[in-house]
C-alpha cells in the first residue's frame, strides 16, 4: 500500500478530455459489470431512426469486447408496468453519419403482476472486426428503470425458461443478426477487457454500476498506483454546479484486500488532469460482512463540466458496486449497523467544493 499511497499526494497531472457533447449520454459498460439507470429524455442529436422524440432513452456502450469471442447482454427491470420498450444494436455511435444497425427489437414490461423480470441477449463479435465497441440504444415509452450488464456466456440458450416459465433468452447468432462486425467505433479490437482500456464505468445521478477490479488501463500514470495493482475508472455524470451529492462503495468486508481511490477533474487517462483527493485504506481480514463507505461533496457553482473521475484501484481483484445519489442524510457522525463510522464529508475536511472544468 505505501507506493500507492506516496502516488496520492503526489503531482498534479495535467490534458484535454476528448470526445463530443454526446459523451454524458452514453453509459459504458466492460466485460462483468453492471450499469443502473432510468431512461431519459431524447439526447441531443439523436436520429429519428432511433425513435419517437417524445419517448426516453439510454444509450449504452459495451467496450474492451473481443474479434472471435461470444458475449452474453441482461437486460433487468419490473415487468407489469406497462411500458412500451425497444432496443437497437449498434456499430459506431449513434450521434454520428456512419452508424450501422444490426438488428432491432420492439416488445414491452406487459400489464400483468409487477416482478423483477430479465431478457437475455447472447451474440459473438465478427472475428475480422477492427474495433471493440457495440453500442445498445434503448428507448421506452415512459422513463424506465433498468439495468444492463455484460458477461461471457453463463449457459443459457434460447430454449431456456425464467423462474416463471418464461422463454428470455434470444441467441443473434441463430437467428443470423450475428456475428456482429465492428469497424466503426473508437475502442482498439483485441484488447482484454478486463483492461477498461477503452473507457470508464459511468455512474449517472441516482444510478449505480457493479464492477469487479481489472487489470491496469492502458496510458494510466504511475501516479495512481502500482502496475500490479487492479483498478476501476469510474465517472461520475450529471452533476449540477452548486449541488452536493452522496457516493457509496460497497464491497466484501474481511476481503483482507487493500485498496485506494483518487477524485479528480477530467480523464485521469490525458495530461490535463487536476486531482482533488485521495484515500488509501483495506476492507480489514475480520469476519466476513456486507459493508459500505459513503462520501459526501459539493460541486463547485463556478465549475463548467458535469462530470467527476474517480480511480479506484487494489491490490487484489476486488468486487464492488458504486453509486451516486443526493444527500441522504448521513454525516460524518453516522455510524453503520456495526458501529463504525463510514462517511467522510469532503466538504468538512475541505477538500471540496470540486470546480470541474475539464
Amino acid at each position: 500500500m505505501q507506493t500507492f499511497l506516496v502516488g496520492l499526494v503526489g503531482l498534479l497531472l495535467s490534458c484535454c478530455l476528448t470526445g463530443g457533447a454526446w459523451a454524458a449520454e452514453v453509459v459504458e459498460v466492460p466485460l462483468n459489470a453492471t450499469a443502473s439507470v432510468t431512461t431519459g429524455a431524447h439526447p441531443a442529436g439523436l436520429p429519428s431512426f432511433f425513435g419517437p422524440s417524445d419517448y426516453s432513452y439510454a444509450i449504452f456502450r459495451f467496450t474492451g469486447l473481443t474479434p472471435g469471442q461470444r458475449y452474453e447482454a441482461t437486460i433487468s427491470y419490473e415487468s407489469g408496468t406497462d411500458i412500451g420498450y425497444g432496443h437497437s444494436w449498434v456499430d459506431g455511435t449513434p450521434f454520428g453519419t456512419d452508424y450501422r444497425s444490426f438488428t432491432g427489437i420492439g416488445t414491452g414490461t406487459g400489464s400483468g403482476p409487477r416482478r423483477e423480470s430479465q431478457q437475455k441477449f447472447l451474440f459473438t463479435i465478427d472475428p475480422a472486426s477492427s474495433c471493440g465497441e457495440l453500442y445498445l440504444v434503448l428507448k421506452s415509452s415512459r422513463p424506465m428503470p433498468l439495468r444492463v450488464s455484460l458477461q461471457r456466456p453463463s449457459g443459457v440458450t434460447k430454449d431456456s425458461q425464467d423462474r416463471y416459465g418464461y422463454y428470455y433468452v434470444t441467441d443473434f447468432d441463430l437467428d443470423r443478426s450475428a456475428p456482429f462486425l465492428l469497424k466503426r467505433c473508437t475502442a482498439n479490437a483485441g484488447t482484454p477487457s478486463s483492461s477498461l482500456s477503452s473507457g470508464f464505468v459511468e455512474v449517472p445521478v441516482n444510478g449505480n454500476a457493479s464492477v469487479t477490479t481489472g487489470l491496469r488501463p492502458a496510458g494510466l500514470p504511475n501516479f495512481f498506483g502500482p502496475s500490479d495493482y487492479f483498478y476501476t475508472l469510474f465517472k461520475l455524470v450529471g452533476l449540477v454546479p452548486g449541488q452536493r451529492y452522496e457516493v457509496t462503495f460497497s464491497f466484501d468486508f474481511g476481503a483482507n484486500i487493500g485498496y485506494g481511490h483518487s477524485w479528480g477533474d477530467g480523464s485521469p487517462l490525458s495530461s490535463n488532469y487536476r486531482h482533488f483527493t485521495g484515500i488509501g485504506t483495506g476492507t480489514g481480514s475480520g469476519p466476513r460482512r456486507e459493508d459500505q463507505k459513503k462520501f459526501l461533496f459539493t460541486v463547485d457553482p463556478h465549475s463548467s463540466s458535469s462530470a467527476l473521475y474517480i480511480v479506484f484501484s487494489s491490490n487484489r481483484p476486488m468486487a464492488l458496486r458504486a453509486s451516486l445519489q443526493r444527500p441522504s442524510g448521513v454525516s460524518k457522525d453516522s455510524q453503520d449497523r456495526y458501529g463504525y463510522y463510514y462517511v467522510t464529508d469532503f466538504d468538512a475536511d475541505r477538500t471540496s467544493p470540486f470546480l470541474l472544468q475539464r
